[in-house]
């Protein structure tokens, strides 16, 4: 089940953000990680629009939306390669015509994943906070009568 996040989510979410996090970006030192966790505790999840994946009453990943850009995506690391992560994608691009979003390029796994989704690259650009190396993606919902266009 996806539905919105409520405050008591926040815990739980922060900790899938950072194990997740971890993971996929172990190019990043872990401290970077542990110093923003307070932030997206008390800012960057309580001021975005997020949607929680929810199996047997346990919070498994969550969408993070800010507009039309999606701030975050995380699955539980010992639950990824499941589809969760498509599933979540699927209710957010639902409710948008469009969406951006920044994902390092050395993660290799993510750029993929994004691009299986129909997410295009549009610029590289440096993320000041980590020093590394990101991609800003977008995608767009189709307009009506475009299927055979070129």
């Amino acid at each position: 089940m996806i539905r919105p996040a409520v405050a008591e989510d926040i815990p739980q979410l922060v900790d899938i953000w950072l194990r997740a996090s971890q993971l996929a970006h172990d190019f990043i030192p872990a401290t970077f990680w542990h110093e923003r966790a307070d932030d997206m505790a008390r800012i960057y999840l309580p001021g975005a629009e997020t949607y929680v994946l929810e199996v047997a009453g346990r919070a498994i990943g969550f969408a993070a939306l800010n507009g039309d850009h999606l701030e975050a995506l995380f699955i539980d690391p010992e639950l990824q390669s499941f589809g969760h992560g498509t599933h979540l994608m699927a209710h957010a691009m639902g409710k948008r015509q469009r969406i951006t979003l920044c994902v390092y390029s050395r993660n290799v796994r993510a750029v993929s994943f994004y691009r299986r989704l129909g997410f295009r690259a549009v610029e590289e650009r440096l993320d000041p906070l980590s020093g590394e190396s990101e991609t800003l993606m977008l995608w767009t919902q189709r307009p009506e009568g475009a299927e055979g266009q070129a």
